[in-house]
């Protein structure tokens, strides 16, 4: 479960990468801070 979360935000990040790097940055941080909450709500 939690690496269908990361690769989910990897992929996210890696695809907006390809069109602005710095906003590829910030999204895939986000979608990696988000996705880490919602393991932990699921583990916890």
């Amino acid at each position: 479960m939690k690496a269908l979360f990361f690769s989910m935000a990897l992929a996210a990040g890696l695809a907006l990468w390809g069109s602005e790097p710095q906003a590829g940055i910030d999204h895939l941080m986000a979608a990696s801070h988000l996705a880490g909450e919602q393991v932990y709500n699921i583990f916890h």
